[in-house]
């Protein structure tokens, strides 16, 4: 935590004079570039690479907005930026944050309320609705955390079955197919990608609904 003499210049530094127009400019500047880098669009040409975690994407580019917004307010003042030390040290140690996306709200939090507190109230402004018009849209955009589970289904026509399950789940993945030779019927052990929050019963039932001769279906542990 910095010493109170340099909280206390941060209070009395003037704030940087800057219009609407280039306050809104910077943080567009820093959402296009942040946007290129934290979703990495080159990606989609390159299907063995790792699919990127959404809260990991995210919170990149609320950093790079956040980092516009505390250089705007910090300007050439060297204890402002020490002042955003020391709050950032309280955020990373003190603060119970599970959603790294929070971490980036906070740290905008901040600037925001220095903005304040220097009287820059244009700029707090522009920052609070810019930065809330790119959380309104994340969250809007934002899908609900899945996980994947292996199934083990018996089936009377696996080639009647099949497919079915594939316009269910079009992420439906079959690891193994045991199947008699001359015969329809066999067992597939296929992997779902599902809510996190599924109940197992409910999705064993919807798959019995929903594809032709299920003769039995267990959720494989582990």
């Amino acid at each position: 935590m910095p010493p109170p003499s340099v909280l206390q210049e941060v209070g009395t530094a003037a704030p940087q004079a800057l219009v609407l127009v280039d306050i809104l400019q910077r943080f567009v500047a820093a959402l296009v570039l942040g946007a290129l880098l934290a979703y990495r669009p080159w990606r989609r040409w390159m299907p063995r690479t790792p699919v990127l975690a959404q809260e990991t994407v995210h919170t990149q580019l609320l950093i790079a907005i956040a980092g516009a917004v505390m250089t705007t307010v910090i300007g050439d003042s060297m204890s402002r930026a020490f002042g955003l030390v020391g709050l950032g040290g309280f955020i990373r140690f003190r603060s119970g944050i599970k959603d790294p996306r929070d971490a980036a709200v906070m740290f905008v939090m901040i600037g925001v309320g220095m903005a304040c507190g220097l009287g820059a109230y244009s700029m707090a402004l522009s920052a609070t609705l810019f930065f809330a018009a790119v959380l309104l849209v994340l969250d809007s955009t934002s899908r609900p955390h899945s996980q994947r589970v292996r199934l083990s289904l018996a089936l009377e026509d696996v080639g009647q079955a099949l497919p079915p399950l594939r316009t269910l789940h079009p992420d439906a993945r079959v690891v193994t197919l045991e199947q008699a030779p001359l015969e329809a019927g066999g067992t597939a052990v296929v992997e779902l990608a599902v809510p996190a929050a599924m109940d197992g019963l409910e999705l064993i039932q919807g798959l019995r609904g929903a594809l032709p001769g299920v003769r039995s279906a267990s959720i494989d542990p582990g």
